[in-house]
């Protein structure tokens, strides 16, 4: 099952209070210890365009020093990532950032993986457009799904309608 508490997460809010006037979104933070020293992973996201490695220089940039700074006595290690073409969802915060996306969700109510555009999300539930049940082709314009209904979800990309248009 998806959680539904990043947007709780202490790491999570100081990452976005960094990244976002950058133009970023936070998609997941996640801090391990050990006596090694401290890892940070970082997940990002921007609305208008694609990330690239300069995106992924440039929130570096901003929170190693940071952290650095903070974590004075440990070694620090930072990675700082694009969410992916077929990313797993691991919170349904995710249906919020990824608005407009296509995903495929595992649907207990269909028992069946079922795929479509996010098309909006509410506090219990998510709609998709155009969406296509797998196993049995069932076509709906339109699909409302409550989020204890989805058992798991990813981003999904179709290869061939990109290579059709060209893009």
């Amino acid at each position: 099952m998806l959680r539904n508490e990043i947007e709780k997460n202490e790491m999570f809010i100081q990452m976005s209070e960094l990244v976002s006037p950058l133009g970023f979104k936070v998609v997941d933070a996640v801090r391990n210890e050990s006596a090694a020293g401290v890892q940070l992973h970082l997940t990002v996201y921007c609305e208008d365009h694609e990330i690239n490695t300069d995106d992924l220089a440039a929130v570096y940039n901003v929170v190693y020093p940071r952290y650095q700074v903070l974590l004075s006595a440990r070694d620090l290690t930072l990675e700082v990532s694009s969410p992916g073409l077929q990313r797993n969802f691991k919170d349904v915060y995710e249906f919020t950032l990824f608005k407009g996306k296509l995903v495929k969700v595992y649907s207990l109510r269909f028992s069946s993986h079922v795929e479509g555009v996010i098309r909006q999300t509410g506090d219990d539930s998510v709609e998709l457009a155009d969406a296509c049940v797998m196993d049995t082709n069932e076509k709906f314009g339109s699909l409302v799904l409550p989020f204890e209904d989805i058992q798991k979800a990813k981003l999904t990309y179709r290869w061939e309608e990109k290579k059709k248009n060209g893009n």
